[in-house]
C-alpha cells in the first residue's frame, strides 16, 4: 500500500511541476470556457503515465465535472470554439465532452475537430 501512496505522491508532484507553464498557456482562465476564477488541472490520460503539457488542461470546476461526465448542462456552446484551439489537449477535452452530447450542434463541432486533426496530420 505504501508503494501506491508513493506513486500517487510522485504523480501529484509531477503534475504540480506543470503549474506555471500550464497557467501561462491558459492565461489563468479556463482553457475551454474562458471563465476566470478557481481552476483545476485535469489530466486527460491515466494517472499511470507521467503528466505533460500535451495531456493536461486547466479548467474551472464545472468544466472538470463535464469532462468527467458527471455534469452536463445546456450552456456548452463554448465547446464550438474550444475544438479550434491550437492546443491538442484542449481539443481533446472539448471532444470528450462533446461525445456525451446528443445534439446536432455537438456533432457538427465534433466533425470540425476531426477535420482540424486530420489537416494537422497531412
Amino acid at each position: 500500500m505504501a508503494t501506491g501512496r508513493a506513486k500517487h505522491d510522485a504523480y501529484k508532484a509531477a503534475l504540480s511541476m506543470l503549474g506555471k507553464d500550464l497557467a501561462r498557456r491558459a492565461k489563468s482562465k479556463c482553457e475551454l470556457s474562458g471563465a476566470a476564477g478557481s481552476l483545476v488541472t485535469v489530466d486527460l490520460n491515466s494517472a499511470a503515465q507521467d503528466p505533460d503539457l500535451h495531456s493536461v488542461v486547466l479548467v474551472c470546476a464545472g468544466v472538470a465535472e463535464q469532462i468527467a461526465g458527471r455534469q452536463l448542462d445546456q450552456a456548452l456552446y463554448y465547446l464550438n470554439d474550444a475544438v479550434w484551439s491550437p492546443e491538442p489537449a484542449v481539443r481533446l477535452a472539448a471532444c470528450m465532452v462533446l461525445e456525451q452530447i446528443d445534439e446536432p450542434w455537438a456533432r457538427d463541432a465534433l466533425d470540425n475537430a476531426k477535420l482540424m486533426d486530420s489537416s494537422e496530420t497531412e
